[in-house]
């Protein structure tokens, strides 16, 4: 492994052990996406709901060592963006999941990057809504995903893809701070 334990420590600090995977078999899972690429990441961190501030902490950590890191929901990806070419840390979003707001008569919806495109049209459709971007992916897409890759799918030509749909986002910039 490339990582010093003295760092793989402080990870485990910031996100848990539970949380801080290191197994070859954990890694393994962590290594491709839906391109069939591969690259074993050195660590894969799980933040969890509410972890913006968690992820800034790996960030600050990955940025004042040097070490690469790769954003990761569940890989359905066609791009090869969640694959960890030069190893380093891999944070899986997975666990973000939550839909934190609907606004109904704002149109507007605030959710955690982990959440599956599928599970978040059931929400809107039950309010009498409709979000548009439906990648093929789109029961395992996640949202920060398909932010990251501008997915469409089909609807895409018609309606808009993505980034047509995106008001705001906070982000964890690579040296830690959120924006």
């Amino acid at each position: 492994m490339g990582i010093e334990r003295k760092t793989i420590k402080e990870l485990r600090r910031i996100v848990g052990k539970e949380r801080c995977l290191t197994d070859l078999e954990d890694r393994l899972v962590h290594s491709y996406d839906a391109t069939k690429q591969s690259a074993i990441p050195d660590v894969v961190v799980k933040p969890r709901s509410g972890g913006a501030e968690e992820v800034s902490r790996v960030l600050r950590v990955a940025n004042e060592e040097g070490i690469p890191v790769y954003a990761r929901g569940l890989a359905s990806g066609q791009t090869g963006g969640a694959v960890p070419v030069r190893k380093g840390i891999v944070v899986n979003f997975a666990e973000m999941k939550r839909i934190i707001e609907i606004d109904a008569g704002n149109f507007t919806a605030t959710l955690e990057p982990g959440v599956v495109l599928d599970d978040f049209q059931r929400e809107v459709e039950r309010l009498g809504l409709f979000y548009p971007p439906d990648p093929a992916s789109s029961d395992v897409a996640t949202i920060g995903g398909t932010v990251a890759e501008c997915a469409g799918g089909l609807r895409g030509v018609k309606y808009g893809v993505t980034r047509d749909y995106v008001l705001g986002l906070e982000v964890v910039l690579a040296n830690g701070d959120i924006i």
